[in-house]
């Protein structure tokens, strides 16, 4: 327990080093005004202390309670005397006080730069004690952008030839942590450029530089071939657009040969080719977003990552009848870019999956433990099967395609939670014309609990608007509805009618609509269903 607190507080103290050194810390003490700025923001922050370090010995943790303890009762003084960071002989006695932070063990200093881990607000603490000085030796985890030490350097006017800074910049910090290193973050995506602007290709507008293109071959062993490669557990890559997507990069066959511990793994805005790839059987957690991937079936993917537990595909381009084939991952999400012909996803211990695809003539999905399944879709193809689905509880649905969705997921199949929306592009009459009003009830009152989204509440009043049958009380025992800006929302009565009893329903007005339309529609809802129990709120 102290251990967690002393990392919170030092967290909150170094956090706010890098606003001192920007205006006087070659004059004043920053332990004063670390002190000040801790008692103002304490209550503001709120900070997950997850700790991955060895447990300090007895005699350090006796020692890291006797200064908690000190800095504590120093916080509070300072609270009523915090004009004292402005008066002379308080910071010549603060002074020769000395620096607190000596008294803690290296690992609990290493652990908070780990948390701070932007190498510019590293370099700052560096600064402005001794005790973190030599405790940056040891920090697990380091993030840089290289985007804003590019901007700099061209500001500076040394943008030209030579070697590119951020290499030299990551290979020393890498070289410089060595072993203590776990977590590696770089970053140069927040510069001018997307992904998404297909323009920049087609219009021949990329950048024929390469400071900023951090998946090149160059660029990864700058890192990866020091000591910090073989032990690092996470790395995170964020490439520059505009210089990588004409680019075919070597990022991961490198990685896969010197990263041999890697367990995370995350890649953006890229073109990466596959050759020479091997096999990394530590890797469990894989993100590809905004990729071009020299793997159109996946297999090398496959065949490499064995292991995967978690896999986010994002954006992924160059697929052309990709399979996932991974027995021992459970958490997917795939968002397809271009329109492959077939999808496949056979993983028999995935439990969650988020799959947004536009028409795919084959979909299959041999997933027998799945229990949350996430599917945006236009419209479904000729052949999709699913094989099982026996675990499936919770549904999530955005299409208009919803009659041969429902016949294929819904039909035989206890779903504990359903959730429809209909995609941005639809009309508020698209519903009307996809799906019969008293199907779709039938449908949903065979359900435990439904929510709609409220591009679906708003086509769904004007879809029961002409309802023929007399809805029968069904089994739904949660409904979260988000009520269309109106002066009438009566339309929606056989939806409430389908309401087993005590059904908890809440309704959400939006945030724009009349007051007085509002308060008599609960009133008249209450009336009319007393035997629901209805909650109440707003949405924009």
């Amino acid at each position: 327990m102290y251990y967690k607190l002393l990392c919170k507080y030092y967290f909150f103290r170094i956090c706010a080093v890098q606003e001192i050194m920007r205006f006087e810390l070659a004059i004043l003490n920053p332990v004063i005004y670390l002190d000040v700025i801790f008692t103002k923001s304490i209550k503001n922050r709120k900070i997950h202390v997850k700790s991955d370090v060895a447990r300090p010995a007895a005699s350090e943790l006796a020692v890291a309670r006797a200064v908690l303890a000190h800095e504590l009762e120093l916080c509070h003084g300072l609270r009523g005397q915090r004009n004292t960071a402005q008066d002379p002989s308080a910071h010549l006695r603060m002074s020769t006080s000395g620096d607190p932070l000596d008294a803690l063990p290296a690992a609990v200093l290493a652990d908070v730069l780990g948390r701070v881990a932007d190498a510019a607000d590293i370099a700052a603490c560096r600064l402005a004690s001794r005790a973190l000085l030599a405790a940056s030796y040891l920090c697990p985890r380091a993030r840089l952008c290289v985007a804003d030490c590019a901007r700099r350097r061209r500001r500076e006017g040394s943008g030209g030839g030579g070697p590119p800074a951020f290499r030299a910049t990551t290979g020393n910090l890498a070289s410089l942590l060595g072993a203590h290193l776990r977590s590696l973050s770089l970053d140069a995506a927040d510069v001018q450029g997307s992904p998404d602007d297909a323009m920049w290709v087609e219009e021949g507008e990329f950048d024929e530089a390469d400071d900023l293109h951090l998946t090149s071959g160059e660029a990864v062993l700058a890192w990866a071939a020091t000591a910090a490669g073989p032990v690092l557990r996470e790395v995170q890559i964020a490439d520059y657009w505009p210089q990588a997507c004409w680019r075919k990069a070597e990022a991961l066959p490198l990685i896969s040969h010197y990263c041999l511990n890697l367990a995370k793994l995350s890649l953006k805005n890229a073109w990466l080719s596959v050759d020479g790839l091997k096999k990394m059987p530590s890797l469990t957690d894989l993100t590809l977003e905004f990729i071009r991937l020299d793997d159109e079936d996946l297999n090398q993917l496959n065949e490499c990552f064995p292991c995967l537990q978690t896999l986010n595909l994002v954006g992924v381009g160059g697929l052309k009848d990709p399979k996932i084939h991974l027995p021992q991952l459970k958490t997917c999400r795939w968002e397809v870019s271009n329109v492959p012909q077939s999808l496949a996803v056979h993983a028999p211990n995935l439990v969650f999956l988020e799959l947004k695809c536009v028409r795919p003539d084959t979909l299959i999905l041999d997933t027998p433990s799945l229990s949350t399944l996430k599917l945006v879709i236009d419209k479904l193809g000729a052949i999709f099967q699913v094989d099982g689905l026996l675990s499936l509880k919770h549904l999530f649905i955005e299409s208009l395609d919803l009659v041969s969705l429902f016949l294929v997921l819904l039909d035989g199949r206890v779903i504990k939670t359903l959730e429809l929306e209909l995609p941005e592009s639809a009309g508020q009459y698209e519903l009307l014309e996809a799906v019969n009003p008293d199907y779709l009830l039938r449908m949903l009152a065979s359900i435990n609990e439904v929510k709609l989204g409220p591009r679906f509440s708003c086509g769904l009043k004007m879809c029961l608007y002409l309802c023929k049958d007399s809805p029968c009380t069904g089994c739904l025992k949660k409904l979260l509805i988000h009520l269309p800006q109106s002066e009438s929302s009566f339309q929606l009565l056989p939806l409430f009618q389908i309401c087993a009893p005590l059904c908890e329903v809440t309704a959400l007005f939006h945030a724009e609509s009349d007051d007085a339309v509002c308060q008599g529609t609960m009133s008249n809802y209450m009336q009319i269903f007393p035997e629901i129990k209805w909650q109440w709120g707003t949405w924009l």
